[in-house]
C-alpha cells in the first residue's frame, strides 16, 4: 500500500481559548475530573471549540469572530461567563465542560456550530457520563479565537496531535462599549 493511498482523519474546528488568567482554574479543574476517572480530561487543548469547518479561517475572518464574539459579550459587561456543565457533540468528539455564554450562528462557512458551546474540561465516550460534576465559575473577557486543527493518533479517541494557528484576539473592552451597543 502506498503512502498515498491512506487517508488521515483530520478535523477542523474554530476555537476560543480563554486568557492565561482563567487557564489555571480549568487545569485544577481537568485534574480534579482526571482524578475521578475522566480519562480524557488531558486529552484536548484548552479551548471552547465553536464550530467545525472545513477549512481554516483567514485571518480576517478570524477577526470578524472575534468582534462578533466581543459584541455578545457587551450583554454580560463584556464577560464570557461559565454556566453548568454541559456535553456538546459533534463528528468524533462529544466535548464536557462548563457552558460559555456564547451563540455562534451557523454560516456556508461553517460545517456545524457547537451548541451549548463547552470550555473543554474533558473528552467523554457517551454524553450520559458524568452529569453531576460540578462546574467551576469563570469570567474572562481576554480571549482569542484561533483555527484548530486535530489528527487522531488511535482509536482510543483521547490521544490526538493538534495545531492551533495564530490567534486572534478579542477587541479590548472599553466601558462606554456597553452603552453604545447594548440598551
Amino acid at each position: 500500500m502506498k503512502i498515498d493511498d491512506i487517508r488521515i482523519k483530520l478535523y477542523r474546528f474554530l476555537i476560543l481559548v480563554p486568557h492565561k488568567e482563567v487557564q489555571r482554574q480549568i487545569e485544577d479543574y481537568r485534574q480534579s475530573l482526571f482524578s475521578k476517572g475522566f480519562h480524557g480530561a488531558h486529552s484536548f487543548p484548552l479551548c471552547a471549540p465553536l464550530a467545525g469547518v472545513s477549512k481554516p479561517f483567514s485571518q480576517e475572518e478570524l477577526k470578524e469572530l472575534a468582534r462578533n464574539i466581543r459584541e455578545q459579550s457587551l450583554r454580560s459587561d463584556g464577560k464570557i461567563l461559565s454556566g453548568e456543565n454541559a456535553h456538546s457533540s459533534c463528528p468524533g468528539f462529544t466535548f464536557f465542560g462548563p457552558t460559555l455564554n456564547l451563540n455562534i450562528e451557523k454560516t456556508n462557512k461553517l460545517l456545524y456550530t457547537l451548541s451549548p458551546p463547552v470550555l473543554c474540561a474533558a473528552l467523554v465516550k457517551d454524553a450520559a457520563e458524568h452529569r453531576t460534576e460540578d462546574s467551576p465559575v469563570l469570567s474572562f473577557r481576554a480571549a482569542s479565537v484561533a483555527n484548530l486543527k486535530i489528527i487522531p493518533l488511535n482509536d482510543s479517541g483521547f490521544s490526538f496531535q493538534w495545531e492551533i494557528s495564530r490567534p486572534v484576539w478579542l477587541p479590548a473592552f472599553k466601558r462606554e462599549m456597553r452603552s453604545e451597543n447594548v440598551l
